[in-house]
């Protein structure tokens, strides 16, 4: 039935009348009702706000509490793109602000996405903005944001697109611009929802009408939302700003980095900026240390594979290297095993290209091209300094390698990474980079090549036609990612085929021998244990 505006007051009593049947039904002790009535009169925060953000309720428990106070039904899955015109006629702003949005209109009825109902004002305004009966259907936060993002396209003109392109050649404009509360409540807005998304990444993309949001999420990248070239604008300037870029430099790229208070806890974001021919591109790296999971069997090493790797640090001396393709999570174990040195009473200096984590116990550099700073010079550097330990971020050129063997065989164990399809490849490669076959094989003590697949969401796992239904893992099927791995141990037989400057298959045959695991041999043991599926061990392998 159409919502009775008058049957609520949009007043603090109304707020406190929901608090007061929210401790009836248990959901609340005395102690938290007072400390939210507290909170929303202090702050003029929407209740479902409080509670979500001091953790009482989740969205989806607000949510469901709200249909059964105000009799309401719930919004079901994802509706379709709202008709443009509903979107046109109706104030984008108001919208945002009492976060209600017009889903369809017949006739005179209007239906409406809803997160808080109490006093009806968003619902009598969009009434009259849009001359018709509004039933509200209830909705979370996060469909609310959805919906929004399949709306926002309607907004874009060519008026607004020309607009924005004045404003990006003015400097004053655009701090002006990115000073606004519209670009703080959006920046602020895809921040928190990339957190909640457990996202890796941020990226913000102009397009020839518009810009892209997307969150890269366990390794895969998905459209968010679509901004007008205005709001696009005006959040990349608003992202400079906070990581102290040069706000009207748009034709080259620049690196910063802020901290970002979500939940009570600190972000770290590493932001990116490149030219593209639509406009200036912004890439975030979300970096959360307190999420930052460093037991190697919890990354996805198997006991007998972790063991080996702890076996393998324990090594006065020698290279050992991860390999993989970008993202394969190659720093991440990296990370691992220097927390496990660091609890030894060793020096540690690392160089990093960036240093994306820091570690107690562990001296780290970060390369700086602009002083000459590289990972050569950083390692002859560090040679000076007595360090038991030496990470190198890569092994990128044989000045560095060569500097890596020196290291090594001067009493100094040395991890680095490398960029092979697979770990029988690592040695290969070192000798067309033109490290001698006898100084690989005295040196290297190791390798490992890895791979992330995405888990199985636990929630869902066992009925997949709940995955549409699942919060869990945001309707995808998969919740974190999980390392596949094989681990090269470098004997003295393999060090006799090494100095034979053989190919990487008859070194993989020699380890095959004497009970290598291979890359794909591992993603089955998880895939038949239920971790992941033979869909993602195919993508992860390029299959």
């Amino acid at each position: 039935m159409p919502f009775e505006a008058a049957s609520l007051n949009h007043t603090q009593s109304a707020i406190v009348a929901v608090i007061a049947a929210l401790q009836r039904q248990g959901l609340l002790n005395p102690s938290q009702r007072d400390h939210i009535i507290e909170l929303c009169q202090e702050t003029s925060a929407p209740l479902d706000q409080a509670l979500s953000k001091l953790g009482l309720m989740t969205e989806e428990a607000i949510a469901e509490f709200y249909a059964a106070y105000f009799s309401l039904q719930r919004v079901q899955g994802m509706p379709d793109a709202p008709p443009p015109d509903l979107i046109r006629k109706s104030n984008w702003l108001f919208l945002e602000k009492h976060r209600i949005i017009p889903l369809s209109r017949s006739g005179n009825d209007i239906t409406a996405a809803i997160v808080d109902p109490i006093g009806g004002e968003g619902l009598r305004g969009l009434s009259f903005a849009l001359g018709g009966m509004v039933t509200p259907l209830l909705a979370t936060q996060t469909q609310f944001d959805r919906i929004a993002a399949l709306a926002r396209p309607a907004l874009q003109n060519d008026d607004n697109q020309s607009d924005a392109a004045n404003i990006g050649d003015d400097a004053a404009k655009l701090k002006d611009l990115a000073s606004g509360e519209p670009a703080v409540k959006l920046v602020n807005r895809l921040v928190v929802e990339a957190a909640r998304q457990r996202a890796s990444d941020i990226h913000i993309e102009p397009k020839e009408r518009g810009v892209d949001i997307r969150y890269r999420v366990d390794g895969v990248l998905s459209l968010q939302e679509h901004l007008t070239m205005a709001q696009g604008l005006a959040a990349i300037s608003r992202l400079k700003i906070l990581a102290s870029l040069d706000i009207a430099e748009r034709r080259r790229p620049q690196d910063g980095r802020f901290s970002f208070p979500v939940a009570g806890r600190s972000i770290d974001l590493r932001v990116s900026t490149t030219p593209t021919i639509f406009g200036e591109s912004i890439v975030l790296r979300l970096l959360e240390k307190s999420s930052f999971t460093l037991e190697l069997e919890a990354l996805g090493f198997s006991s007998t594979g972790a063991d080996a790797l702890r076996r393998l640090i324990q090594q006065p001396n020698g290279i050992l290297l991860i390999t993989g393709p970008t993202g394969s999570g190659k720093t991440t174990t990296l990370y691992a095993l220097l927390e496990l040195l660091a609890q030894r009473k060793t020096k540690i200096l690392t160089i990093e290209d960036p240093v994306e984590y820091q570690i107690d116990g562990v001296s780290q550099t970060q390369v700086n091209p602009a002083i000459g700073l590289d990972f050569a010079n950083a390692m002859r550097s560090f040679l000076r300094h007595d360090p038991d330990v030496i990470m190198v971020g890569e092994m990128r050129d044989l000045e560095t390698a060569r500097t890596a063997v020196q290291a090594s065989l001067t009493g100094h164990l040395v991890l680095s990474t490398l960029h092979t399809n697979d770990a029988p490849s690592a040695i290969t490669r070192l000798l067309d980079m033109g490290v001698d076959d006898y100084l690989v094989a005295s040196s290297l003590i190791g390798v490992v090549a890895q791979r992330l697949v995405r888990r199985i969401c636990p929630e869902c796992k066992a009925d997949a036609s709940s995955i549409a239904a699942c919060n869990a893992c945001n309707r995808t099927g998969y919740v974190g990612r999980v390392a596949i791995s094989e681990i090269l141990e470098v004997d003295e037989e393999l060090k006799s085929v090494i100095r034979r400057g053989v190919t990487a298959s008859t070194v993989r045959n020699t380890a095959r021998e004497r009970g290598f695991t291979q890359l794909n041999e591992d993603g089955e043991t998880k895939v038949a244990s239920g971790v992941t599926d033979a869909g993602e061990l195919q993508r992860a392998l390029g299959l």
